[in-house]
């Protein structure tokens, strides 16, 4: 028996290459993402590691990521009994930060660490220039500098960022800023943890004190020599009581300690993410080989007859079957692998290249990156196998022989399946529609799921009902619309699992393009609501006026429907004493500084979506946190002290501005107060491209180097949300077509398989009178119905599967459930589905078409 499996197996070699191909696609895919993820993985171990191998001891302050309150005393007391004890020689702060820079007439944001005076705590290398000797010099990651054009000798200006707005009631301080000198570059590697393409400082700690960074998050120690390691642990330890979140270890555990913590996080993170897609792939995989081993053992019934007739057991031809099966799948789980190792390579050789924070310049290929894809490969190929070497049994050796009609063409959908299916998918419905009314996700992803089950066993009833519905569209075409619709449901089962696959990769991309729609929808109309004007210009130093020309230059800007330039003033107000804190006291608390804005109601209504009605004269608009905190209510008078006077004004509330106050302009120029142009606003028009216009605000804001100005507003906040959704959805798609493309080649698979299969009947229709042309057009037929039979039910599926996962999830955060329907999106998936038919039937129709009529006829 294993000598006539080989010799089938060598005979039907052209027949496997579908599903050969269908496994190596998935196979792949699983590989690829297992390499990449060892990778990174042995990049991040590397990165994460080097800081700590530099230090004898490490102690890991926590305190500052996890207490409230002002901690700063707690540790420099931790920092002196660090230092106090015996065996300690040196005790360094690993301060970490960020800053705001510009150099060369250019602003960005860099990462700002200590360079450590000790040589030994240097854990990169000098590759130019030399080591900051004073406290205006510092030098710079070697690699990013070269991509930010800077090199020693160079001045930037460093500047803390300002992370806090200040309270009402409190001066706003500008954050130190120093200009200092570039004197070298250091060779740090690609790092994840300071920055690849973004710059990273490494300043002497006075200068880290003039800029006000004396953050730390860890201590490096070197010990004196011949200190003990392990005494000089316990004494820190016994020192150091912080309980959980201080800790003690030599350099080397604590390294290990970081690999573990972040290699790993990073590692199943991404499998997470990835490898859910290489599973799809292989679930689809699994129909084309479900497809593949149903035909050959159709077409082997009469030899398997035989061989029980010459006395081979039911079991050993079952076990023949399979082990063709599993030696099919070792094959080309083998060459999947080296696929996905080889994809691997080419994709991380590029990346090794650019300012990537991860270095891809070796592959990071373990074990279990060579071992799991074969072992998934080999399970996906031996339970696809099992039915269809099952089905082939069922014939009775005599009955083999006798010339028959195909069971599989007449078999139907059984009455349990056809039970189960209606109770899963009902059910399923049920708990999503349940999930989507309540808001409770984990109602609707288990319902989801079952009702997925439940349509997957209805596809056998489900596929080739709604082909036929097609069919009878495809019969206006002639002989060989109405050929192709009859082949294409001959065969129930073949065409249900064929067009399955395709259904199940086209529902998962329409789902996901339904869903970001919708999620982009509701997000669009939270931020209109919470930011009734689409564009705020500013001067980014709080009280400076918007320089010159702005205004017109974004008037200017195509897609800007309408401008307003609003004018400020400045002034200071004493707290009332009922908003006064408990226990404090007029002389504790220094008056407050507000800016107020003023806007004519006209302008302001054709600036804003919503709110300008409210602004009239005698009124002053402010945000509801300055109303409470300073115990007003709306309606309340108040009197403000703006300019040389005072004026009193009734409150009310608005989101139109975020600090201050907003007064029609006849109302702040009555006050006779010094103005200036304080912000300028803009309204979009309504088919405005955001990313386009987004990019224009932006190098409108570039243009302004001398003032540099801010610009906020509801578009802006519209692009960051929009480019983060699309690139998500751009690489899902991206993964998602790995399915698709083993789906397309499993419709190639099946119509390959039912052109062998009807060769004869393919040469009387010539003899009849069909041409080539009209033969390949009949399979070009048959192939395309197939895949829009797959690609609409998976659209229709997959919007039906998204307006419940959207519902639900939009009830569950507490927004307003926001439906949307990409239709271009999901016109131009299905329009993809022709040209994808055609494209599976050329190699098919031309084995069709070579056959001569007579030769084809005279075959027994």
């Amino acid at each position: 028996m294993l000598r006539n499996t080989l010799l089938q197996l060598r005979h039907n070699i052209g027949r496997l290459t579908a599903a050969g191909l269908a496994i190596v696609l998935g196979v792949g895919f699983v590989a690829a993402t297992l390499v990449f993820t060892g990778t990174m993985q042995s990049s991040v171990r590397h990165m994460v590691a080097a800081p700590n191998l530099a230090a004898d001891v490490v102690v890991d302050d926590q305190v500052a990521r996890v207490a409230e309150g002002n901690e700063n005393d707690k540790r420099q007391q931790r920092l002196r009994k660090v230092r106090d004890t015996e065996g300690v020689d040196v005790a360094v702060p690993r301060t970490e930060s960020y800053a705001n820079a510009s150099w060369k007439g250019e602003r960005y944001s860099v990462e700002l660490n200590r360079l450590p005076e000790q040589q030994a705590l240097r854990w990169y290398e000098l590759a130019e220039g030399s080591y900051a000797d004073a406290a205006d010099e510092v030098v710079l990651s070697e690699r990013a500098a070269d991509s930010a054009n800077l090199s020693p000798g160079d001045t930037i200006t460093l500047q803390q960022p300002r992370y806090v707005s200040p309270r009402e009631g409190e001066s706003e301080k500008a954050p130190p800023k120093r200009e200092v000198t570039v004197s070298g570059l250091v060779d740090i590697g690609s790092n994840v943890l300071t920055g690849g393409s973004r710059v990273t400082v490494f300043a002497p700690q006075g200068l880290l004190n003039q800029l006000g960074t004396t953050d730390y998050r860890a201590i490096d120690l070197l010990l004196a020599d011949g200190a003990d390691t392990s005494a000089v642990l316990d004494r820190l330890r016994g020192k150091l009581d912080a309980g959980q979140y201080v800790k003690v270890r030599t350099g080397q555990q604590q390294a290990d300690y970081a690999v573990k913590l972040f290699s790993g996080r990073v590692a199943a993170a991404l499998n997470a993410v990835l490898l859910p897609f290489g599973a799809i792939a292989l679930f689809v995989a699994g129909f084309v080989i479900v497809n593949t081993f149903s035909v050959l053992h159709a077409q082997r019934s009469r030899q398997y007859a035989l061989l029980r007739c010459v006395g081979a057991t039911r079991g050993q031809i079952r076990r023949s079957a399979l082990f063709e099966a599993l030696l099919v799948g070792l094959v080309t789980s083998v060459i999947g692998t080296v696929f996905g190792v080889l994809v691997s390579a080419t994709v991380s050789w590029p990346l090794g290249l650019t300012d990537s924070p991860v270095d891809f310049g070796s592959l990071g290929i373990t074990p279990l990156a060579l071992t799991a894809p074969v072992a998934a490969g080999l399970l996906v190929t031996f339970l696809a196998s099992l039915a269809p070497a099952a089905r082939a049994m069922r014939v009775a050796p005599l009955a083999a022989l006798r010339p028959v009609p195909d069971e599989q063409a007449s078999r139907r959908i059984g009455r349990a399946r056809l039970v189960s299916a209606v109770v899963f998918t009902v059910a399923g419905a049920g708990f999503l529609l349940g999930g989507a009314l309540l808001g409770s996700m984990t109602m609707a992803v288990p319902g989801g799921l079952l009702a997925v089950v439940g349509v997957l066993l209805f596809t056998p009833t489900l596929i080739p009902a709604v082909a036929r519905a097609f069919g009878y569209l495809m019969r206006s075409l002639g002989p060989t619309g109405t050929l192709a619709s009859g082949n294409a449901v001959r065969n129930p089962y073949r065409a249900s699992s064929t067009s399955t696959a395709l259904m199940i990769g086209v529902g998962l991309i329409v789902l996901l393009l339904t869903g970001t729609a919708s999620a982009r929808n509701g997000a669009n109309e939270q931020i209109d609501q919470r930011y009734p004007v689409d564009v705020k210009i500013a001067a980014e130093e709080r009280g400076q006026p918007v320089p010159e020309g702005v205004g017109q230059r974004l008037a200017a800007l195509e897609g800007t429907a309408a401008t307003a330039a609003l004018s400020g003033a400045s002034f200071e107000m004493e707290r009332p004493e009922t908003s006064m804190p408990e226990g404090a006291s007029r002389e504790d608390i220094p008056p407050a500084t507000f800016r107020a804005m003023g806007i004519a109601p006209a302008k302001l209504a054709e600036v804003s979506r919503h709110g300008a009605e409210a602004l009239r004269q005698g009124t002053a608009l402010a945000p509801s946190g300055i109303l409470d905190s300073w115990g007003w209510s709306e309606g309340d008078r108040v009197e403000l002290p703006i300019g040389e006077g005072s004026a009193t004004f009734r409150l009310a509330s608005t989101d139109l501005i975020r600090s201050g106050f907003l007064l029609t302009s006849s109302d702040l120029a009555a006050t006779g107060a010094e103005t200036s142009t304080s912000e300028i606003w803009a309204r979009a028009t309504s088919d405005t491209y955001t990313p386009s216009y987004t990019g224009e605000l932006n190098s409108l804001a570039e243009e302004s180097a001398s003032t540099p100005i801010d610009v906020g507003g509801a578009v802006q906040m519209r692009a960051q949300f929009t480019q983060v959704l699309d690139t998500l959805l751009l690489i899902v798609t991206g993964l998602l077509a790995v399915a698709v493309i083993i789906a397309v080649v499993g419709i190639a698979n099946t119509l390959g398989l039912s052109v062998l299969e009807r060769g004869r009947e393919s040469a009387l229709l010539r003899a009849l009178g069909l041409t080539r042309g009209q033969l390949r057009g009949t399979l070009a037929l048959e192939a395309v119905l197939l895949a829009v039979v797959g690609t609409v039910l998976g659209a229709l599926i997959g919007v039906l599967f998204a307006f419940g996962g959207v519902a639900a999830m939009f009830e569950n955060i507490g927004l307003p459930v926001s439906f949307a329907v990409p239709w271009t999106r999901l016109l131009l998936v299905i329009a993809c589905a022709i040209p994808a038919g055609v494209l599976a039937s050329v190699l098919p129709a031309r084995r069709a078409a070579k056959a001569q009529p007579a030769a084809a006829l005279s075959e027994e």
